[in-house]
């Protein structure tokens, strides 16, 4: 089983970590970085909407950090990591440099991965489908994967879900052992929570470079009506688990049309980051594809547009880091498919590569492209990945202001069907489970994500214009910050 590999320290890191750690002096900062982001944003070339969205964004991660930091509930190891994990993004690396060089844009930032699709939940519409059998990642793929990663596209981050990825086990190792091999890279996992028990977070406070985003539904009957009866219980462990070995940790949520109104919530907010002391929450409105696929479960044009709001309003009033892959594409200037600067591709148990998780089409597989001798790079020329990468361009990605389209309208699939479909019978990529195959040929699937786009479009592409294009930002100035924090809370402390 990995440990944490000693690693000699470099020079200053102590001290850098002791600064981090000081509440005055990280407040300051904040403080003044919260300023500084705003004043550079609001005169970037952008839609005035969307300076607003990626500076609110980028303030709400940065108190997010800081509360969790004043709390106590990052240990050393995790904050080292994390450190060590921002530095190599901000720094000039020769090797996005020659990337740049070769394709005009960077590379992309991460890839998500789903390592196995077993799991030990049966979630009412999971995405990833149904198959024969459940499928595993080699190791030495997964391995190499990763190692092509930080030596051809410079990128650190890895994304990974599942099926369960705490589940995942090849040649002897599980997912703990993958992230033991790479401590110069940092993890994301997406978890059900169930199996984080006091040893598996031990490990991963010892590793320090890993964060689980652990999935609820809203309250406590809404997560067991969809994930199973006891299952909140067991979330409620894995989050004293975390919190107990200093280990930061998030929440992700499926916004359906049954809890949207939910999830964010006066109550639902307090409970998750407040009390429970989550980091940061994810929003995945849901997504007709995998398991009994269902358009009925879509949030509707109108709850998209009240879960925006809200979502806006939480990050503002309250330093809340959250990202809605929707509502969020504001902050990212629209789809992050395909490969695009900053973006990922996916690739799942079987070594399918589709352009993201939410697109069941893979135009490539990762034990192909190894086989015929090639790398990760090769993903860059497959043509539907490439149609996908000009299509953002010219939707929304480095146009323009008054050029750029509807970017809380961002998604080829959900919001632009049409677009998707012509890509998907022209190139022919590979569904990658039964589902996704009957959706292409389903006429009430087909015709109800065009209507759904049009209906979206009605309610969503007014706000645009007037809220994002025109600059009619209701008064959005630089609020009053935060106080410093003149000390930690008893008993907390660096572990």
């Amino acid at each position: 089983m990995a440990t944490a590999v000693p690693v000699r320290k470099p020079a200053g890191e102590n001290t850098v970590l002791r600064v981090v750690r000081n509440p005055v002096v990280r407040g300051s900062v904040v403080r003044l970085a919260d300023r500084a982001i705003w004043e550079f944003l609001r005169r970037t070339d952008n839609p005035p909407g969307v300076a607003r969205d990626e500076w609110l964004t980028l303030r709400a991660l940065m108190y997010s950090l800081n509360r969790s930091l004043r709390e106590g509930q990052v240990s050393n190891q995790c904050l080292r990591r994390a450190i060590e994990f921002a530095r190599d993004r901000l720094r000039r690396n020769p090797v996005r440099e020659a990337f740049k060089e070769k394709y005009g844009d960077y590379p992309p930032g991460f890839l998500a991965i789903s390592p196995t699709r077993a799991c030990n939940l049966n979630c009412i519409g999971c995405y990833a489908g149904t198959e024969d059998r459940p499928g595993t990642l080699s190791f030495a793929a997964f391995d190499r994967i990763l190692r092509e990663m930080k030596e051809l596209w410079g990128a650190s981050l890895v994304v990974l879900s599942g099926g369960e990825p705490f589940l995942y086990r090849s040649d002897d190792k599980d997912l703990l052992d993958i992230a033991g091999r790479h401590l110069d890279m940092y993890f994301l996992v997406y978890t059900n929570g169930t199996l984080i028990n006091e040893k598996t977070a031990r490990r991963m406070s010892e590793l320090g470079n890993m964060t689980p985003a652990i999935s609820v539904e809203g309250k406590m009957a809404t997560t067991e009506e969809r994930r199973g009866k006891g299952v909140f219980g067991e979330v409620m462990g894995a989050f004293r688990n975390l919190r107990a070995a200093g280990v930061p940790f998030g929440i992700s949520m499926t916004a359906t049309r049954e809890n949207c109104d939910e999830l964010l919530s006066d109550e639902v907010v307090e409970f998750y980051f407040e009390e429970q002391g989550a980091l940061y929450g994810w929003i995945f409105q849901y997504m007709p594809i995998g398991k009994g696929y269902d358009l009925s479960l879509m949030i509707t044009p109108e709850q998209r547009l009240r879960l925006q709001r809200r979502m806006w309003e939480v990050i503002k009033e309250k330093k809340v880091f959250l990202m809605d892959f929707w509502n969020s594409g504001t902050a990212v200037h629209g789809c992050l498919a395909a490969g695009r600067q900053a973006g990922y591709f996916y690739v799942n148990w079987n070594g399918d590569v589709t352009p993201c998780v939410f697109i069941p089409y893979a135009a490539a597989n990762i034990y192909d492209i190894y086989e015929r001798g090639g790398t990760i790079m090769d993903l860059m020329e497959v043509p539907f990945f490439a149609e996908i990468r000009s299509w953002q361009k010219g939707y929304g990605y480095k146009t323009k202001p008054q050029e750029t389209k509807n970017l809380i309208l961002p998604c080829p699939h959900r919001d632009h069907f049409d677009f998707l479909l012509s890509l998907i019978e022209k190139h022919r990529p590979k569904p990658i489970n039964r589902e996704a195959e009957r959706a292409l040929v389903d006429p009430t699937y087909v015709q109800g994500l065009r209507e759904y786009g049009r209906a979206c479009a009605a309610i969503l592409d007014p706000v645009w214009k007037c809220e994002y294009l025109r600059g009619a930002m209701k008064g959005d100035e630089v609020p009053e910050l935060e106080p410093v924090a003149q000390g930690q809370r008893s008993g907390a402390g660096a572990r």
